[in-house]
């Protein structure tokens, strides 16, 4: 083989080396390991922001949260996913079905993507069984939680946003459990899939 031939062939390899060794560090630091490493990569990675940022993101475990009396055995797990969590009032009534269906939507069209994601819904009130039952019917594959107006209205992500007790939303949380966008009803659901889809395509995968 001849000079030329064999420095054409290493320098090929070592721009493969260092192209790879970019993509990786690149990796390496977009990876969020706080809150306010969260907030930074949504600015840096210029999510359109339909939603409203919340800032600082907020621990969604800082909420206490548990199922309602007829699905205490459901799984306590929570795998690495990002999650919608629809909150509703005292009930899910009109306002908050309505969510939940825009939020199905929006998880069928995520495609191959849809595994990373789970839809919650949580009520700080009443869970009765005619809610159970339609839930199960509608939303088979939906985790359902629990929890009270006054432990909802001292979370730090209510705080934020002068929550009150009426309302209802859509929290979009992270794969580390940080919620991190809030949309209020009315939102276009084109416009929350495309903030998850630029997060979703920027975030590693578990």
């Amino acid at each position: 083989m001849n000079e030329p031939v064999r420095w054409r062939q290493q320098l090929q390899l070592w721009l493969i080396l260092g192209i790879t060794g970019l993509v990786l560090a690149a990796g390496f630091l977009l990876v969020p390991r706080d809150e306010e490493s969260r907030a930074r990569l949504i600015d840096l990675l210029g999510t359109s922001n339909h939603g409203r940022l919340l800032a600082p993101v907020v621990p969604i475990a800082e909420l206490p949260m548990t199922p309602p009396a007829g699905l205490a055995g459901q799984s306590a797990e929570w795998a690495p996913r990002w999650r919608m969590f629809v909150v509703a009032g005292m009930r899910c009534e009109e306002a908050c079905r309505d969510l939940l269906h825009v939020t199905r939507q929006i998880h069928v069209r995520l495609g191959r993507n849809a595994d990373r994601l789970e839809r919650v819904l949580l009520i700080s009130g009443v869970v009765d069984e005619e809610i159970l039952a339609w839930a199960e019917r509608e939303h088979p594959h939906m985790r359902i939680l629990q929890t009270t107006p006054a432990a909802f209205a001292q979370w730090r992500g209510a705080q934020q946003l002068g929550w009150d007790p009426a309302d209802v939303g859509v929290f979009l949380v992270d794969p580390q459990g940080a919620a991190m966008l809030y949309f209020a009803p009315g939102f276009e659901g084109a416009d929350l899939l495309a903030d998850l889809n630029h997060l979703l395509k920027y975030s590693p995968e578990p």
